[in-house]
């Protein structure tokens, strides 16, 4: 069971109206507080006001690029925005490795559904496990060659 902290705030940027409203609602009946912005400069200013812990953002939102907004958030060092959820129907390796060097720190295709969007956000919110001491016995599992790790999850 997700444990969430009560009015966590998760803005969802997406030019999408019905898609902004399925996911606000969904991240709100979960209990977080969710904001939404329609732009990139709506998106940007609900950050700096709200602060969010999580940014919710399409790669093709409005008025600016989604690579726009990053950086744009990453020079408000003054109010620094939680983490990034990168989202979009093409994310390839150039748009990930790009959102990677702008503070993205997951991504999701869409599609996706409003309970995937909220476990995504708990796996974000959820505090980092601690590494074993290394000569413990326990040793991380390896994928075989050119594929990810089983417990990589799309993190960055």
């Amino acid at each position: 069971m997700n444990m969430v902290q009560p009015g966590t705030r998760i803005l969802v940027a997406d030019s999408d109206r019905a898609v902004l409203e399925m996911l606000q609602i969904r991240l709100d009946l979960a209990g977080y507080h969710a904001l939404a912005a329609r732009s990139g400069p709506a998106a940007l200013e609900v950050a700096h006001n709200m602060r969010p812990a999580i940014l919710v953002l399409d790669l093709v939102i409005t008025e600016m690029s989604a690579f726009e907004v990053m950086a744009a958030l990453q020079r408000d060092v003054a109010r620094p925005v939680g983490q990034i959820l990168l989202v979009g129907k093409r994310l390839g390796v150039d748009e990930v490795k790009r959102g990677a060097a702008l503070g993205v720190r997951a991504c999701m295709l869409k599609p996706f559904s409003g309970a995937d969007l909220v476990e995504r956000v708990g796996k974000m919110l959820k505090p980092p496990s601690p590494t074993p001491a290394p000569g413990n016995g326990f040793a991380p599992r390896s994928a075989p060659a050119g594929r990810p790790s089983p417990s990589s999850d799309v993190f960055i």
